[in-house]
């Protein structure tokens, strides 16, 4: 529905207003984050970078007794690091809200498709070689 008045550009934040507006589980749109260089080992040599990390989270909605972060792709599909960029999302979050991440549910979408993940299964926690990472 929301994208019937949307052109390309504007698909993004017509998303999220419908959902704001219709969506009694819809609680917040453009949510900024940030990760902390000293939040997570390795920082500098995964980011390649001494400044935080920083984000927004396009939807947040409350569903199943899970928070569950949503990122528009308008071609979702064809996506290569959606789900990083979601799952860092999730960490984010659970870093700020002290919130553990099996709280937490992930997904991206368009028109056409929906992803959604666990974060907390997610291989980059469970590889015993990044492990270290999210101490």
């Amino acid at each position: 529905e929301a994208l019937k008045m949307a052109d390309s550009r504007s698909a993004h934040t017509a998303i999220e207003v419908f959902l704001l507006k219709n969506d009694y589980k819809t609680i917040a749109v453009e949510i900024p984050l940030w990760l902390e260089t000293n939040e997570i080992a390795y920082f500098k040599e995964l980011f390649k970078s001494d400044l935080p990390l920083t984000g927004h989270i396009d939807i947040l909605r409350l569903e199943d007794d899970k928070i569950w972060i949503w990122d528009y792709k308008p071609n979702a599909a064809q996506e290569v690091y959606a789900s990083t960029q979601t799952f860092f999302y999730a960490y984010m979050l659970s870093k700020r809200t002290k919130i553990p991440l099996e709280n937490f549910r992930c997904g991206y979408f368009d028109t056409n498709y929906a992803f959604i993940f666990d974060p907390a299964k997610a291989s980059i926690v469970n590889d015993n070689s990044l492990t270290s990472f999210f101490k």
